[in-house]
């Protein structure tokens, strides 16, 4: 055999383009270490993102006094929409945070999941002062549906139509 044409000893027995094993498997890390980041980044989400989101919606004007739990469950709803998955896919490293906090990421579907929401929330906050006689436009219906739609739609977006592009602002 030529010198270049001899197998290297770490591909001996696998097959051109599999995937060599790690050296831990799903099963021996168990599935605490599997379900660990998730249950992190839930509880994160939950107990920084709705006090925060709460505060938000009541200095946007949502009411205060009569419709508090209705508040903290809207700023559940878009807690978990928005700030769920970006703890989960990007953790606590402070440059990706910056860029989040500055709308500077390159969309993907988890930056265009979270832009849809607070827009669609935004954006459900329309029909509120129309009339509140209707079961769908109380407090905080709209927002919430709003919150969801937006999600879906932005989620869509940044997964197919505007993946890797950024928003600009001049």
């Amino acid at each position: 055999m030529a010198k270049g044409t001899m197998p290297s000893a770490s591909r001996q027995g696998s097959k051109p383009g599999q995937r060599k094993k790690s050296q831990t498997s799903n099963s021996e890390q168990g599935a605490f270490g599997r379900m660990f980041p998730a249950v992190l980044s839930l509880s994160l989400a939950f107990t920084i993102g709705t006090p925060l989101l709460t505060i938000i919606l009541i200095l946007f004007g949502a009411p205060l006094t009569t419709h508090m739990q209705h508040n903290l469950l809207c700023a559940a709803h878009v807690s978990l929409l928005a700030a769920f998955p970006l703890i989960y896919v990007y953790g606590v490293d402070t440059r990706r945070w910056r860029e989040v906090a500055a709308v500077m990421l390159p969309f993907d579907e988890v930056f265009g999941g979270t832009i849809g929401t607070f827009v669609g929330a935004w954006l459900g906050a329309v029909p509120i002062p129309l009339d509140w006689d209707r079961e769908w436009q109380k407090w905080p219906v709209t927002i919430v549906t709003g919150a969801y739609l937006g999600y879906f739609v932005g989620k869509f977006a940044g997964g197919y139509l505007l993946k890797g592009k950024r928003i600009q602002f001049d």
